[in-house]
């Protein structure tokens, strides 16, 4: 006998809100704003969204303890983001100069296999 359980696809979460994943996403303005966007969604559905005042949103601790240790760590993280930029253009720079010298004809377009995008909903 073979199980074949390994090969099943895993079944859809229902439209149950109490049995399906919620996700929340809250998008903290920068600069002078005063305002948030809040947004909920489950499934892969459009999320319903809200723009409210940040003075309406107390977030809980874990989330502002996230927040300060984030805060704390920006210089660290844009100074690899520098570093991984400079990287990024010498290997691009390098890769143009040698199809110039071998092929002498136009660069490419440039190569955004490196960027990443990451989807909330």
């Amino acid at each position: 006998m073979t199980d074949t359980s390994a090969t099943k696809t895993p079944q859809p979460e229902p439209y149950d809100f109490e049995r399906c994943t919620t996700k929340i996403v809250i998008l903290l303005h920068p600069g002078d704003s005063a305002e948030c966007t809040i947004a909920v969604s489950t499934h892969e559905d459009i999320p319903l969204t809200k723009i409210v005042e940040r003075s309406q949103v107390n977030l809980p601790k874990p989330i502002t303890d996230l927040l300060e240790e984030l805060k704390t760590d920006l210089p660290q993280r844009e100074f690899h983001a520098r570093v991984k930029q400079s990287k990024t253009s010498k290997q691009k720079s390098t890769k143009s100069n040698k199809t110039n010298s071998q092929t002498k004809v136009e660069p490419a377009e440039s190569d955004t296999s490196t960027i990443k995008q990451v989807q909330l909903f």
